[in-house]
């Protein structure tokens, strides 16, 4: 797909049918009441994929194997959250702001907060392998040549080599980590799981703070490579503020199901093979749901407009949303109270457009040395 950001900028609802054919074989659905049907499903007729387990063979959302690795990853990573001391925080946000481009430094500032806490005892080798596997998935992002992805797929191949190393070591010795290991058997499977978590954390998750800085300083959609932001002074809850950068640019903005037996969805025949790609960007921005749709106001969440819960899925809707809802929304939140408290630095551009891939990313910037 070519990049769909100014497609679904002007998306037409009421000339355009609930689902579309994009490429042959994949189909676009704007409609919520659809989506929500989809998304429920696991098995039949639409196949879901956990994203943190799909690499795992055999894996169903929901099943009666998987809901207690969810439940244990759920409540690890709210361990993790309650264990953070303020001052953490603050110190890696300062190394944070004088490092590399965001968003990519806020995976690093994942990594550094929440990695030793989830994988204690990890080795810097096995560290230095997980931080070079983050940083190639995010120039994979924004670089789709042969040669980024090949190097992301043996950066990805040692980092779970490293994750496989430290399971094998420790031979499931916590709560989270048995409960991860009985249910998928192989120390493969639990390298790959470890993997997913540490990409699902330190990617989709991070890119959540990102958007929220980028959003508190102003920016906006066409806004050009080089342009300087400002923070201005926060006047919103924090609360609010992830909810509604959740809502505007979501992180999952685009989620696949594959259809496993014959059925009619809005109208179209579907064949098994297909898939079908469930919008949350188009149900986010729903004028008939949302004032104002296309603009960033943390306050319309003081009073959210009636029947919003049926079309705002930034974490998937079913079996198969994802097990850490609570700890993004929490997490982006207790970083975002000690993000208000440092001094303001002016951002500075460095790419117009938002990168519309697997997540969807904010265009990268960086922080200008001197404060506001």
């Amino acid at each position: 797909m070519a990049d769909p950001l100014r497609p679904l900028l002007a998306w037409d609802r009421a000339n355009t049918p609930p689902v579309v054919l994009f490429e042959p074989g994949r189909y676009l659905v704007s409609d919520a009441e659809i989506a929500r049907t989809v998304l429920a499903s696991t098995t039949e007729p639409f196949e879901a994929r956990a994203a943190t387990l799909g690499a795992v063979a055999d894996w169903i959302p929901g099943s009666e194997k998987s809901r207690p690795v969810n439940a244990a990853i759920a409540r690890e990573l709210d361990a993790v959250l309650r264990s953070l001391p303020q001052e953490r925080i603050t110190e890696e946000l300062r190394v944070a702001m004088d490092g590399e481009a965001w968003p990519s430094a806020v995976s690093d500032l994942y990594l550094r907060l929440f990695g030793d806490r989830l994988l204690p005892d990890l080795s810097p080798s096995a560290r230095k392998a997980l931080h070079r596997a983050l940083s190639l998935s995010n120039r994979r992002d924004r670089d789709r040549s042969a040669t980024v992805a090949f190097r992301r797929r043996i950066a990805h191949s040692r980092a779970e080599a490293a994750l496989h190393r430290w399971a094998s070591a420790r031979d499931g010795d916590t709560g989270f980590q048995k409960a991860v290991h009985d249910a998928v058997g192989s120390m493969d499977d639990v390298a790959l799981v470890l993997h997913g978590l540490i990409g699902a954390l330190c990617r989709a998750t991070a890119m959540v703070l990102a958007w929220c800085v980028l959003l508190d300083s102003g920016w906006r959609v066409g806004m050009p490579a080089g342009a300087t932001l400002t923070r201005g002074e926060p006047g919103d809850p924090v609360e609010n503020r992830v909810r509604e950068a959740l809502r505007l640019w979501p992180t999952a903005w685009l989620m696949s199901r594959k259809v496993t037996t014959p059925i009619d969805v809005g109208g179209v025949a579907l064949s098994p093979g297909e898939r079908l790609f469930l919008c949350s960007f188009l149900l986010h921005r729903d004028p008939q749901v949302w004032n104002d749709a296309d603009e960033y106001l943390p306050k319309r969440w003081e009073n959210p407009p009636q029947g919003y819960k049926s079309v705002y899925l930034p974490y998937g809707f079913g079996a198969a949303a994802c097990v850490g809802s609570r700890f993004v929304n929490q997490a982006t939140a207790k970083i975002l109270e000690c993000w208000d408290e440092l001094p303001a630095r002016k951002i500075e551009l460095l790419k117009e457009n938002p990168v519309m891939g697997p997540i969807l990313a904010p265009p990268e910037f960086r922080f200008a040395g001197s404060q506001v």
